[in-house]
């Protein structure tokens, strides 16, 4: 939510120190294969991708004509305004502007952001079990630091990834969750990472938890990925080279549909070309990141 992100991004304009994790793992991709296995006993799960964009309205409209219902933001008093996507498991994406003029390091974050164009600016993580979470990072020799519901990394390359207890909120209604794509859950966020963050965030998630395999995802073409199951589905990591503007790591996310077929009455333009009810909704017309739907 936003006041999750607002939190966590002065904590990330402040206080990241220059702690290099140790006992890198190889990032090969000779993993054993993803065969569809269910999520691991992971202490973390999928929460939300904070979504830069220059017009909220727009962006809030483009979102609807993809199928997804809305939930209002709130302003924020350093500017910030945003729209969710919102699933009953607390996934989702926020929809979020600085609006003009920075008034704080968050908004001058987002701000700089927008710069290079829309797209996701961050991945956060539920954690909402905290202490065992905390143990976990302690027993790895993992540094983090807390700033109110918000937990973040000591390490610099991992900037993009925070942590919150829970995105749920007593606010959520059912017609938050009544998207017309038939869209039940966000299953899978996409990261493009060079070899050495990669080895990074590997180690992190094991140490969580997370069960480790490989897959597929569908960019402009089928990109053998990386993947890290977490309790509600899955982290695949790509190389650097697939991102869409150079230092943006977080690429996208995948959902899962309860009628795959009902959701070509929004989702048509986007079919993919396997004969299946699968769509592909491209950066070009979700503000900068990749929409999988598979079947």
């Amino acid at each position: 939510m936003g006041h999750d992100a607002a939190r966590h991004g002065r904590t990330a304009a402040g206080s990241w120190l220059a702690l290099a994790l140790l006992c890198l793992l190889p990032c090969g991709f000779a993993r054993a294969v993803d065969a569809g296995l269910p999520p691991g006993p992971s202490l973390v799960g999928l929460d939300h991708l904070p979504t830069a964009v220059s017009d909220l309205d727009a962006a809030a409209e483009d979102y609807r004509r993809l199928g997804f219902a809305l939930k209002p933001g709130r302003p924020h008093d350093n500017g910030l305004r945003n729209r969710h996507v919102k699933f009953p498991d607390g996934s989702g994406i926020e929809l979020i502007t600085p609006g003009a003029g920075a008034r704080d390091a968050l908004t001058a974050r987002y701000a700089a952001h927008l710069e290079a164009g829309e797209g996701p600016a961050y991945l956060a993580l539920h954690a909402r079990e905290t202490e065992p979470f905390v143990a976990a990072l302690d027993a790895a020799g993992i540094g983090h630091a807390r700033d109110g519901g918000v937990i973040s990394l000591d390490d610099p390359a991992l900037g993009f990834l925070f942590f919150v207890r829970d995105n749920r909120s007593p606010t959520d209604l059912p017609e938050h969750f009544a998207h017309p794509n038939t869209a039940a859950a966000m299953t899978g966020v996409w990261l493009a990472l060079d070899a050495d963050t990669h080895a990074r965030l590997a180690r992190l998630l094991l140490a969580l938890g997370a069960r480790r395999g490989e897959a597929t995802i569908p960019l402009e073409t089928s990109v053998a990925a990386d993947v890290f199951h977490v309790q509600n589905g899955r982290i695949a990591i790509v190389p650097a080279q697939y991102r869409q503007v150079p230092g943006r790591p977080v690429l996208g996310a995948e959902f899962r549909l309860r009628d795959p077929a009902r959701a070509s009455s929004t989702l048509d333009a986007f079919r993919t070309a396997t004969g299946a009810a699968s769509y592909l909704v491209p950066p070009r017309a979700a503000h900068g990141a990749w929409l999988s739907f598979p079947p």
